[in-house]
């Protein structure tokens, strides 16, 4: 047996795997060896721990070789480092690799079982939540996918409501605020004002907005002239009057970050 294959060996003892669980570990929902590198599942959102795919033995082997790579090479970019393992995966030897094998099949076949035990357990309702969460990552997927070719097409980008430009003009006064206050400090100023000190804002939105439609009609007929008709507004240009009081879904502070810049 060589030394690479009892590393893996010894890995599997202190993470722990699936094979432990089909012999009478009680939490058999812990967690387990497996990629770490994916955004988070629906059942991660819902605090569900859903059993993972092992790893193959390539991932495995890049797992584990990962902490003697970063000892030596600290600052080493993720593409330099998979370069670098799939350079030794290729040195290794084809007794380990077909061990590494043997051993993900019977991974495999443990998760397999594992998966329709936890399956089983789910609840009518955790079902239901699960679909719900699956479809609202794909909706924001494909929303973001959008983004990212409208982006990519020129799309004019909507401009800000009165409200949100009124919170750009109070930018000195978040630094080093905690958010939530700021927020209700911003909520309480946008009330107190009077409608003519609100003119000001309003008019900088509808001469933007005004702006915006403008572009907008111009790109649109820009992508029907190359074809591309499929990708025009889909009518998400509203009106500037429409400036709610308080806002239901107040500015997160990643927005305020991208919005002004630290």
């Amino acid at each position: 047996m060589s030394s690479f294959t009892q590393i893996c060996r010894l890995s599997n003892y202190f993470v722990g795997s699936y094979k432990s669980v089909l012999h009478g570990r009680t939490n058999w929902l812990a967690p387990v060896q497996a990629c770490s590198y994916t955004k988070k599942s629906a059942e991660e959102r819902l605090g569900l721990d859903k059993p993972k795919r092992p790893l193959t033995p390539f991932f495995k082997f890049m797992t584990q070789m990962r902490p003697a790579l970063l000892a030596k090479n600290p600052g080493i970019s993720s593409k330099e480092a998979i370069s670098w393992t799939s350079k030794h995966w290729q040195q290794l030897d084809l007794e380990t690799k077909t061990q590494m094998g043997k051993e993900y099949e019977k991974d495999l076949e443990d998760y397999k079982k594992i998966k329709a035990m936890y399956e089983s357990s789910l609840t009518d309702q955790q079902k239901e939540d699960i679909k719900r969460v699956k479809l609202e990552l794909a909706e924001a997927k494909e929303k973001k996918k959008l983004k990212a070719e409208y982006k990519e097409l020129g799309r004019p980008k909507k401009p800000m409501s009165s409200y949100f430009l009124f919170i750009q003009s109070r930018k000195e006064g978040f630094k080093g605020k905690d958010l939530k206050q700021f927020q209700e400090q911003v909520k309480k100023e946008w009330s107190q004002l009077t409608e003519a000190e609100k003119v000001k804002f309003e008019k900088q939105a509808a001469d933007l907005m005004a702006k915006y439609r403008k572009e907008l009609e111009a790109w649109e007929l820009k992508m029907i002239s190359k074809g591309q008709s499929d990708r025009r507004s889909t009518g998400d240009v509203t009106s500037p009057d429409k400036v709610p009081e308080v806002q239901s879904d107040q500015p997160n502070q990643t927005y305020f970050r991208r919005l002004w810049g630290y």
